[in-house]
């Protein structure tokens, strides 16, 4: 089975996101990406940045989805996402549950405090943290 092109997409959230009730201009988010790397033959990385909420949750899902379908382990590197709104975090156990159908091994690389709680604390199994993705690759082998 041959790999996917790495794929990159970016997008710019609408203004009404996570700054919606701001008033000023430069409170607006900052543009949101997704990068899908493979790392040899067995291991596809996702790195993130930006917030994970209402206006990019659909992006994060079909790369995510589209990494999930290569085979082989998944990575998801949230170490540049500040803030993860609920949809954001459904998306997560979204992407979490697919991989568990799938039996596709994810790590997930959170580095930021307040998302670290909030995979460690929602009390769903499988998420598997890890501070750094090098950690996260060894884990995954």
């Amino acid at each position: 089975m041959s790999r996917p092109e790495p794929v990159m997409k970016i997008q710019k959230p609408p203004r009404l996101s996570r700054a919606f009730g701001r008033s000023s201009p430069g409170a607006l988010c900052e543009p949101f990406s997704v990068t899908t790397t493979f790392a040899g033959d067995r291991c596809a990385v996702l790195a993130v940045a930006g917030d994970i909420d209402m206006a990019t949750v659909a992006i994060f899902v079909e790369c995510a989805e589209t990494a999930l379908a290569a085979g082989g382990a998944l990575v998801v590197d949230l170490g540049e996402v500040a803030f993860c709104s609920g949809a954001g975090l459904r998306a997560l156990r979204r992407v979490q549950w697919h991989a568990d159908e799938a039996a596709v091994p994810v790590a997930w690389v959170v580095r930021t405090p307040p998302l670290w709680r909030l995979l460690r604390g929602t009390g769903v199994a499988g998420f598997a943290c890890y501070r750094d993705r090098a950690d996260a690759l060894a884990a995954l082998g």
